[in-house]
């Protein structure tokens, strides 16, 4: 039955119990709980202790990423949650992460363009990122725009960041989608986008997991 349903630390074995302890610490400091509830994706990852603490610490590399220089920025690693809902007509992320990318500076009228597919109203270097996101995920990556976007990231390192994020972004939507841990429907996230643009909704400041020890977006 999906999702797996998460064990406790009693419930693994004992070489795994390391793992498990790194997993949970991130939420809750020491002293480390025998039981606790990590939520439908964690929880579900925690069946393999050494797989659901190398996840959580990876989340945790590329979503602090964005707060050191020549890198990409936070706005930027939004966009590839936004491209990614549209593309494969997917929510498992989006009532998060819109509210993270408005809450970087993303304007409404960008995630209604991609979600929309009005990508005309794009700027230049959004058109640019959106067009390498689809490049690194079907393998088609060329010369010319992977050089203006190892201009845009400042760096060799920023690009190959980006590059690994978008990666690491596709792993963890279709392991959500897989494991079905949950979802929102077209309904709730289009007003959703509705109220954050009227102002009833105000979103929780994306900084909150970027540099506590664990995101309430548990990626």
């Amino acid at each position: 039955m999906r999702p797996p349903k998460q064990p406790q630390r009693a419930d693994v074995e004992p070489e795994d119990r390391v793992y498990w302890d790194r997993a949970v610490r991130r939420r809750t400091g020491d002293p480390v709980p025998e039981t606790y509830d990590l939520g439908a994706y964690f929880g579900a990852l925690m069946t393999s202790p050494p797989l659901c603490a190398i996840a959580s610490e990876m989340g945790t590399f590329f979503r602090n990423a964005g707060n050191r220089p020549h890198t990409y920025s936070h706005m930027q690693r939004e966009l590839i949650d936004q491209v990614f809902a549209a593309d494969w007509k997917t929510n498992v992320v989006a009532h998060f992460h819109i509210q993270d990318a408005v809450s970087t500076g993303m304007s409404i009228k960008t995630i209604r363009a991609i979600r929309e597919g009005h990508e005309e109203n794009l700027s230049p270097e959004d058109a640019l990122l959106v067009k390498y996101i689809r490049q690194v995920i079907s393998g088609t990556v060329d010369d010319e725009t992977y050089a203006k976007v190892e201009a845009v990231m400042g760096s060799e390192r920023g690009i190959v960041e980006y590059t690994g994020f978008i990666l690491w972004l596709n792993w963890i939507m279709r392991m959500m989608q897989a494991l079905n841990t949950g979802t929102h429907s077209d309904a709730v996230i289009d007003k959703l986008i509705d109220d954050l643009e009227s102002g009833a909704v105000k979103p929780a400041d994306y900084r909150i997991g970027t540099s506590t020890p664990m995101s309430r977006y548990d990626r």
